[in-house]
C-alpha cells in the first residue's frame, strides 16, 4: 500500500519511479549507470535493509550525489539518529500524508538542483584546467595526488590523469625531477615561485622546467598546489 501511494504521489509530480521489491534489487539499481538521483528506501527490507544500504553508497564516494529518504516504521528518535548517521539525507515516518512528502520532496528537489549547479561548474573547471599549457597538481594532507590536469599526466610521461591519481606526489616526482637537493629544501606547508630544476623523460633529452607551489585553504580535500611548467 504504501508503495503504490508513492509511485501515485512521484508521477502525479512529473517524475518516474523505479521499483524493488526487496534490498538486493534496490542496491543494484543504485549502481546501475543511470541510477536514480532520490532513492526513497524503506528501513526495513528484505535481504538488505535500508541502513546497509545507505552505507554502502556513501562509502562509494559517487561524483554525483545521490538524495536518500529513508522511510521509517516510528518516531523514535533512535531510529532517525541511525539512518542519518548510515548516510540518509532525511527520515520520514510512516504512515505519511501527501503533505509531508511533498515538503520532503521539496527538499530533495533543492539539494539536487545544488549539486547540478556544483557539477556543471565542477565540469567547467575541468575543461579549462585540461586547456593550460603547463601542468597543476593537488595533494592532501599525506601528499597524495588528488587532482591533476591532463597536462601534468603528460609531463609524467602518461596519457590520462586518472592514472596518478591516488599516488605520492613526491615518489611520482623523483622519478622525473634531478633533485640535487631542490625538493629537500621546499617546505611543503610554504609558497615558492620559479624553482627551476632538471626534468628527466624516458628516452628524451633532460629538459629544464620550473615549479611554483602554494598551500590551499583547507576544503577537506587538498591542501597544496603545485604547477609544472616547460622552461622555453
Amino acid at each position: 500500500m504504501c508503495q503504490g501511494f508513492l509511485c501515485s504521489a512521484l508521477s502525479a509530480r512529473g517524475l518516474q519511479p523505479i521499483l524493488a521489491v526487496n534490498g538486493e534489487r534496490s542496491w543494484s539499481i543504485l549502481q546501475e549507470k543511470d541510477a536514480p538521483r532520490l532513492a526513497i528506501i524503506n528501513l526495513r527490507l528484505p535481504e538488505l535493509n535500508g541502513i546497509e544500504i545507505c552505507k554502502r553508497l556513501r562509502a562509494r564516494h559517487d561524483t554525483f550525489y545521490t538524495y536518500l529518504l529513508l522511510l521509517v516504521p516510528n518516531s523514535y528518535r533512535l531510529d532517525h539518529l541511525l539512518a542519518l548517521e548510515s548516510g540518509a539525507d532525511d527520515c520520514l515516518v510512516k504512515p505519511f500524508n501527501q503533505d509531508e512528502l511533498g515538503a520532503r520532496l521539496a527538499i530533495a528537489d533543492r539539494i539536487l538542483n545544488i549539486d547540478g549547479r556544483l557539477t556543471e561548474i565542477n565540469g567547467r573547471w575541468r575543461t579549462m584546467l585540461d586547456t593550460l599549457p603547463f601542468g597543476v597538481a593537488t595533494v592532501d594532507e599525506r601528499g597524495t595526488l588528488k587532482r591533476v590536469n591532463t597536462t601534468f599526466a603528460r609531463q609524467m610521461g602518461l596519457s590520462h590523469p586518472q592514472q596518478l591519481l591516488g599516488q605520492s606526489l613526491d615518489q611520482v616526482l623523483r622519478k622525473q625531477i634531478d633533485v640535487h637537493g631542490v625538493l629537500e629544501q621546499i617546505s611543503w606547508a610554504e609558497s615558492f615561485d620559479n624553482v627551476e630544476v632538471e626534468w628527466r623523460a624516458p628516452q628524451a633529452k633532460a629538459r629544464t622546467v620550473r615549479l611554483w607551489g602554494r598551500p590551499l585553504p583547507h576544503n577537506g580535500e587538498a591542501v597544496y598546489e603545485l604547477i609544472v611548467q616547460d622552461a622555453f
